[in-house]
């Protein structure tokens, strides 16, 4: 079971700024959209001064082929996940609010049982409006035992500790501005033998700083330039492994109700290893998320990511992580969809490293990911969904031992009342 290093500080996010409930109960939104997301009470019930909805979460029923992600012996088994979560918001009239979330799970497998688990995570986040502006401190916490990224294939106890402070500006006029500054708290717990260092090379530290003004260019298109400063310590100091990183990045975001949704970012990042060398990157970063209606019952969606990850494989720093994925979904009437999916990805690790199966010779690694997926989706009501889906995985790689495939075929929903 986890233990929730965060939940004192998470209480007193909830009691942020008492001079708010002091104001009491006043004048909530109805018909007016509230100042932030977070502040929106829609789907939700009133508990006291609460709005509420909480939630049954039962996901991923289904049958994995390759549980423990092996090449020569891979091993199928069934598994479930259920769970129970609430999400809640104090309003507190004009001044702002407090929105509240947390989701406790069970992962179960039939045969495996030494994989069975538990998953959670709590969010709070609190709000205060000044003037046009939005202020907001906000923790979160996770723990989760899974693989934590496309490099490591064994399922880790991961623990993400975050406070962040940020201010922005009402969109009201054509000019706006954001900034956060986030210190984030990592931790890896492995009790596998092939991993015992993940720990002691990926525990660490992160603090970050971002700035992000944008312009509005059209009604329902803006303009963003995003300022990125980072600072990562990691708890073993002699490995050389504390770094720095600078990024630029300039990118559009569409208003949900443009043809064309989503947001883009791409620019170049600077990451300096402070002690090592080999370790620096100076290359391109960034993201996208869009999609596009399609006639009346179609939706076309695209995604796309370059970033650079921490790694534990060899003397690699870190790998290059690319990835682009094109999806349709289809819809065949006002409650039933179904989606087809296209993945591709690349890892790239910049310094040779022995073969596992031939030590001798030295060679750079690359690891091409492939994701095909289908998805059907029921949509019952506004507080029920189903969805059954069946994907395939390969992983491809220049040392072949690090070939890897997977078929997983789920069922889940999540009910809220």
């Amino acid at each position: 079971m986890f233990r929730y290093v965060a939940v004192h500080r998470i209480i007193a996010i909830t009691l942020i700024a008492p001079w708010i409930i002091a104001q009491g109960f006043r004048t909530l939104w109805a018909a007016e959209a509230p100042a932030d997301p977070d502040l929106s009470t829609e789907g939700m019930r009133r508990l006291g001064p609460f709005h509420a909805r909480p939630m049954l979460i039962f996901k991923d029923v289904g049958y994995d082929d390759n549980i423990r992600f092996e090449a020569q012996t891979p091993k199928g088994d069934t598994t479930a996940t259920g769970g129970v979560g609430l999400d809640a918001v104090l309003l507190t009239g004009d001044r702002g609010g407090v929105h509240l979330y947390q989701e406790l799970d069970y992962v179960a497998f039939q045969r495996s049982t030494d994989f069975n688990h538990w998953n959670g995570n709590a969010r709070a986040r609190g709000i205060m409006l000044v003037k046009g502006t939005v202020l907001s401190l906000e923790e979160r916490f996770a723990s989760d035992r899974e693989r934590p990224n496309s490099e490591i294939d064994e399922r880790l106890r991961r623990r993400n500790n975050a406070v962040t402070a940020a201010v922005r500006t009402m969109q009201r006029r054509r000019l706006g501005l954001k900034a956060y500054l986030r210190d984030e708290r990592i931790d890896y717990t492995s009790d596998v033998a092939s991993l015992p260092d993940v720990g002691r090379l990926l525990n660490r530290d992160e603090t970050t700083l971002s700035v992000i003004g944008e312009m509005r260019l059209l009604p329902k298109t803006a303009f963003t330039v995003e300022g990125v400063v980072s600072r990562i310590g990691f708890d073993d100091r002699t490995q050389g492994r504390d770094t720095r990183k600078r990024a630029i990045l300039p990118g559009f975001r569409f208003d949900p109700a443009a043809a064309v949704q989503g947001d883009l970012r791409v620019g170049p990042l600077v990451m300096t290893a402070l002690d090592r060398d080999g370790g620096d990157y100076h290359g391109l970063a960034g993201d996208g998320h869009l999609s596009a209606r399609l006639g009346h019952a179609a939706r076309l969606k695209t995604e796309f990511g370059r970033s650079v990850e921490f790694s534990t494989f060899g003397s690699n720093l870190y790998f290059v992580s690319r990835q682009w994925s094109l999806a349709l979904e289809q819809f065949f009437s006002r409650r039933i969809s179904g989606e087809v999916l296209y993945r591709r990805g690349l890892n790239h690790y910049p310094l040779e490293a022995p073969r596992v199966l031939s030590p001798a010779v030295l060679g750079i690694r690359d690891d091409r990911l492939t994701t095909r997926q289908a998805t059907v989706r029921y949509r019952a009501n506004a507080q029920m969904s189903i969805a059954v889906t069946a994907s395939h995985l390969t992983r491809d790689s220049t040392d072949d031992f690090y070939d890897r495939s997977r078929n997983f075929y789920t069922f889940g929903t999540t009910y809220s009342y």
